[in-house]
């Protein structure tokens, strides 16, 4: 299985052809920053799953998890929030964008592309740029909905996924994130979910330290 830092690797590439493209810093910036809150995601989420299965629940214990919660659920807003800016910044500065002004005249423009082999500068027109957008975005779901899954401490553990109120990555998909209302959510606490059980349903609901395995 493809892990988030593999399909984080993966943007950064295309985050890197797509800049020696189209000459876009503020592009590069906000496609970096919705990986790296991919990646702090992932770290919560683990932090969350481990300390769940601790045997002793106290209160300090519930309080630990709850503030790795509410970290995660703002997370999860300035993913949505800059995710959302990105998409709308690149699709309105490639619609007007001239290659012939604001990237051939460039004095590094176009090195990478040379190197493999196009030496005309503009060649594909904006679809390439249309193309590698949407190869990225793709990407950067990608690595945003495996963020949710962890393995536990035993590497041969089975792969657990987690999901909250309103937010449901194995049913939805990649698409999961566009559809959750991340101000709407009242519970605080993750459900994780063995691939075999289905996630949000009332008999998966558990409370903290619960995990449901998967069945032999």
């Amino acid at each position: 299985m493809l892990t988030s830092q593999l399909f984080g690797l993966i943007c950064y590439v295309l985050t890197y052809v797509r800049y020696v493209r189209d000459n876009s810093l503020s592009n590069v910036i906000l496609s970096v920053l919705v990986v790296v809150i991919s990646q702090v995601l992932h770290q919560m989420v683990t932090m969350y799953y481990k300390k769940s299965q601790r045997a002793d629940q106290g209160q300090e214990q519930q309080d630990e998890l709850s503030t790795i919660f509410k970290i995660l659920l703002k997370c999860l807003k300035y993913f949505q929030a800059i995710f959302a800016v990105q998409f709308v910044a690149a699709l309105l500065y490639h619609s007007t964008l001239d290659i012939e002004k604001d990237v051939c005249s460039w004095k590094q423009g176009y090195i990478f592309t040379d190197i493999i082999g196009e030496f005309d500068c503009g060649r594909g027109g904006k679809w390439a740029l249309f193309a590698l957008d949407t190869a990225l975005l793709l990407c950067q779901l990608l690595t945003f909905n495996e963020c949710f899954t962890v393995s536990g401490r035993d590497p041969s553990e089975t792969v657990r996924e987690a999901s909250m109120e309103g937010f449901n990555p194995h049913e939805f998909g990649v698409l999961s994130i566009l559809r959750f209302d991340s101000f709407g959510v009242h519970d605080q606490e993750l459900v994780f979910t063995s691939e075999q059980n289905r996630l949000g349903s009332q008999a998966n609901k558990v409370r903290y330290g619960s995990v449901l395995t998967r069945d032999l």
